[in-house]
This record gives C-alpha cells, sequence and structure tokens, in this order.
C-alpha cells in the first residue's frame, strides 16, 4: 500500500487488510514523505504483520516499485490508501489461483463508495480468456488496481511498473504480464473503490486519457500484430460506442484486425459478435432524410 497524504482514509483502509480472514501476509506500507498525519496514524499499529517504509516524496510509481522490490513474498496484492478490502478479498483470491496454476494474476470486482457519479464509470462484463483479456486491454483497463493479487516474479520479469508511463502504470504492467501468463477473475464485489475529488486519478484525467489511449494502441500492435498506423486506428474503433462507429470501421477491424488476435476464445467471438449485432441496431435507429 503506496500513501502520500493519506491521513482521512487511511485508518479504515489498514484496518481492512488486516482483518481479512486470510492471515498469513506481511503488510507493506510505502509512505511517499507524508506531511501530514499519516506517520501518527501507522505509528498507533502494533501487529506484527505489518512493516513500514519510509522515504522522500518520488511519486507513486516509485513507492510501488520499491514495495515491489522489498516484498517478501512471491505473490503481492495491492491496495490504495482510499479503498477498502472486504474481509475475504485475500482468502478469496488466494483460493482462485490455486484453482489455476498457469495464472499469474486474480482481481475481482468493485464496489463504487464516496463522492462521484458511478453512473458515468463504464462498467463492463469481466473477462473469463486470456483472449476476451487482451481484447479489452485493447482499448480500456478491465482491472482495478487495487483488486489484485499478482505474481511478483512474473512483474519483475515484465520490468515493473514504468516512471514514464505514471497515471496509468498498472493499466501497462497488465498489457505486459498477460504474456506470462492467464489472469483470473473473481466476480464478487470485493473491493470498496472510493471516489472522491482529491484522488489522483480524478486530478489527473487528461494526463491518464492521452496515455491510457497511447497503451491501448501499444497493445492492439503487440497482441493483434499491427502496424502502429493500424494499432492507433484499431484502438480508436474499439473506443468508439456503436452508435457513433462508422460501420465501415467496424467492418474494418472485425475483418483485418480480430482474425489476428493472438489468443482465441467463444467468449472473444461473442463479444465481437455482440458488438456487431450493436452496431447493425444502431445504424437501423438512426432517422433517414427521404428525398
Amino acid at each position: 500500500m503506496p500513501v502520500w497524504n493519506g491521513e482521512k482514509y487511511l485508518a479504515a483502509s489498514v484496518d481492512s487488510i488486516l482483518g481479512q480472514t486470510y492471515r498469513d501476509f506481511e503488510f507493506l506500507i510505502v509512505d511517499d514523505g507524508s506531511t501530514d498525519g499519516t506517520a501518527k496514524i501507522l505509528a498507533s499499529y502494533h501487529d506484527p504483520r505489518l512493516r513500514i517504509i519510509r522515504t522522500g516524496h518520488a511519486g507513486i510509481v516509485s513507492a510501488l516499485n520499491l514495495g515491489l522490490a522489498q516484498a517478501r513474498a512471491d505473490w503481492i496484492a495491492r491496495q490504495d490508501a482510499d479503498d477498502i478490502s472486504r474481509p475475504r478479498r485475500l482468502e478469496i483470491l488466494w483460493r482462485a489461483l490455486q484453482r489455476h496454476p498457469g495464472a499469474v494474476l486474480a482481481y475481482t470486482d468493485v464496489e463504487l463508495i464516496g463522492e462521484g457519479n458511478p453512473m458515468a464509470i463504464r462498467r463492463a462484463r469481466m473477462p473469463r480468456t486470456r483472449a476476451f483479456m487482451a481484447l479489452r486491454l485493447c482499448y480500456r483497463c478491465p482491472i482495478t488496481h487495487s483488486t489484485v493479487l499478482f505474481k511478483k516474479e512474473a512483474a519483475l520479469g515484465v520490468g515493473g511498473y514504468l516512471p514514464e508511463e505514471r497515471h496509468a502504470e498498472d493499466y501497462s504492467l497488465w498489457g505486459r504480464m498477460l504474456e506470462r501468463g492467464e489472469f483470473v477473475g473473481c466476480r464478487q464485489k470485493l473491493l470498496d473503490f472510493r471516489l472522491h475529488p482529491q484522488s489522483v486519478s480524478r486530478q489527473n484525467l487528461e494526463t491518464q486519457r492521452a496515455l491510457t489511449e497511447a497503451i491501448a494502441a501499444r497493445h492492439c500492435g503487440k497482441f493483434m500484430q499491427l502496424s502502429e498506423e493500424d494499432a492507433q486506428r484499431a484502438q480508436a474503433v474499439l473506443r468508439t460506442l456503436p452508435g457513433d462507429r462508422r460501420w465501415a470501421d467496424w467492418w474494418w477491424f472485425l475483418t483485418r484486425c480480430a482474425p489476428r488476435l493472438r489468443w482465441k476464445s467463444f467468449e472473444a467471438r461473442g463479444w465481437l459478435l455482440q458488438q456487431s449485432i450493436k452496431q447493425a441496431f444502431a445504424i437501423l435507429a438512426k432517422p433517414r432524410h427521404g428525398a
């Protein structure tokens, strides 16, 4: 858990981890040079599983990589200092990974809490296959960072979090880790994800938007073996809703890009069919202007 001046929500967040039904873990908190009451709050805890690392303020990517390097365990769970894990989160994630020996990451669904408009955040079904996860990564990040449990070796093997991609560092990492193994989605809502005006993502929306588009294009190029120009076009097509998307653009993606997706699954094909049907209905629903 990285934290920087997070006194407002920190205690509830820490308590949610210390209260997990799965108890065999060390809890690293990287205090990234906080100047508020964060240090005092952390000092009030005496749980032997808790390990606090204090550094000068260097930003979240530096804090994440430091925690990754210092962690003694083979598996890393992540949580932001303003979110709340439900009691069985770690237990359910760990059991899911035991059922999928080739997996390198597990994640869960979330409940949105706090300030903001939950309806403004697009929610979609959770990918069950590697192929559909790759397809989703080609236009948006389908994984909430605070829900993950991932293999340390796999994350370090692909370079960890990249400083140049701050504000979308998790999106980039998932695309690189997918090449190392399967991802497992747990459909239960096991994390309360807090929305508030002071959150880092809310304060850096434009930077985050530009980065996510660049990362999405890179995923398109990698997962579908596309040129840089075609990858840019593919991510733009995928990010556009059926009602706003031109049929010619969708047909180009469907016939030129989708068949080149590295992994195949009925789930991915089903999503493409569903999008095609939505595209067709959107065209039919548009008013026609007769002569």
